[in-house]
């Protein structure tokens, strides 16, 4: 006996979840490292960390790092960030700090810095939000940006985040005090709701 339903209704999976217009989220390879290393510790990425003062870590440290980050083997994810076209590395992206009972997660990203000012960044934003509400089952993601960085503040608004509040003065970068911008994004204002 053969079923008649249309498979494109019926499957449960959204093959898609993790690709955007421009951007596609996969599992860590081995050979993303050397590149995410470089660029972790590349002066234009190293004042946009937020643990602790910004400083070089040993590579293998940050290896170890990125690896736990995508380990996906608890609550927690994370991918690499390619290129939809090329499978070009473009950076890292994660849903973390998730508490079950709350159904909510911080979302974090970095791309390598010639691949800034591309949309490339608010694609992968897109697309970890929808992964979160949809395929999750979030109800809140959430994160923590510095006030100085303006290009990813307007990024995260243009997928839907709002500015929760602030920590005056929370970090010290280059002889400066800076905010620290909270933001956030409950399943009912995602714009794609609809979606899922």
């Amino acid at each position: 006996m053969t079923d008649s339903a249309d498979p494109s209704t019926t499957n449960p999976v959204d093959l898609d979840a993790l690709a955007g217009a421009s951007v596609r989220l996969r599992e860590l390879h081995e050979a993303d490292l050397a590149s995410l290393c470089a660029w972790w510790a590349d002066p234009r990425i190293v004042p946009f960390q937020v643990a602790g003062p910004p400083h070089l870590r040993p590579s293998d440290g940050v290896r170890e790092m990125f690896r736990t980050w995508s380990a996906n083997d608890g609550l927690d994810c994370g991918f690499s960030i390619v290129a939809k076209d090329s499978g070009e590395l473009l950076g890292h992206g994660a849903l973390f700090q998730t508490q079950p009972k709350d159904r909510c997660a911080t979302l974090g990203i970095f791309l390598g810095p010639d691949h800034h000012g591309q949309g490339f960044g608010t694609d992968a934003v897109r697309v970890l939000v929808r992964y979160g509400f949809a395929q999750l089952g979030l109800h809140r993601i959430q994160l923590e940006v510095f006030a100085f960085n303006q290009p990813a503040i307007a990024s995260y608004r243009k997928v839907g985040f709002v500015e929760e509040g602030r920590r005056r003065s929370a970090v010290y970068r280059n002889g400066a005090w800076h905010d620290e911008v909270l933001m956030g994004m409950l399943r009912t204002e995602w714009p794609g709701q609809g979606m899922s």
